[in-house]
């Protein structure tokens, strides 16, 4: 596996104090590395057995993997926001809590099987709402890929999902 880890920048206390934060964005900079990372992502799911028809990609980190690999695996992209009222159409809004405050996720309304993408798991608060949020819209949510996961919040997900790193 590349080492991805020498390209990803920490900083303490961001958002707010008591939170490290991990800036990917080195790795989306490179196009060598992030031809990698998305080789690495299609690996990975396609070892995983996991079968699907959309990639739902997070607002906004999970945008950038997650419409890469939805074109080369040649696969629908939902969209996942964060924001409210920022999709037209039925869509369907779920609140959800994370580590340091609440949030909420909305989608439009569809159906099929859904893979989520997103940049991090920490304590599952953001996956959750996105599992969620596509259940109420009519999708099948069926796992997850994160490109890191942070490994000592140990998050209880009841439904499969796949990193590339882990810290």
């Amino acid at each position: 596996m590349y080492n991805y880890k020498k390209y990803i920048t920490e900083y303490d206390d961001f958002p707010i104090e008591g939170v490290k934060y991990l800036d990917l964005n080195p790795l989306y900079l490179d196009s060598d590395i992030r031809k990698q990372l998305v080789y690495d992502c299609m690996v990975r799911i396609k070892t995983a057995g996991i079968m699907f028809d959309h990639i739902g990609a997070v607002e906004s980190r999970g945008y950038m993997i997650g419409s890469i690999l939805a074109h080369e695996l040649n696969k629908g992209l939902v969209l996942l926001r964060s924001k409210p009222n920022r999709l037209p159409g039925e869509t369907s809004l779920v609140k959800h809590t994370l580590e340091y405050g609440d949030a909420q996720m909305e989608v439009q309304n569809g159906s099929g099987k859904v893979l989520v993408i997103d940049d991090v798991i920490a304590t599952g608060g953001t996956i959750g709402g996105a599992m969620n949020v596509l259940d109420v819209a009519g999708y099948d949510p069926v796992s997850a890929l994160f490109l890191v996961e942070l490994t000592k919040f140990n998050p209880n997900l009841s439904f499969p999902f796949e990193s590339i790193i882990k810290y």
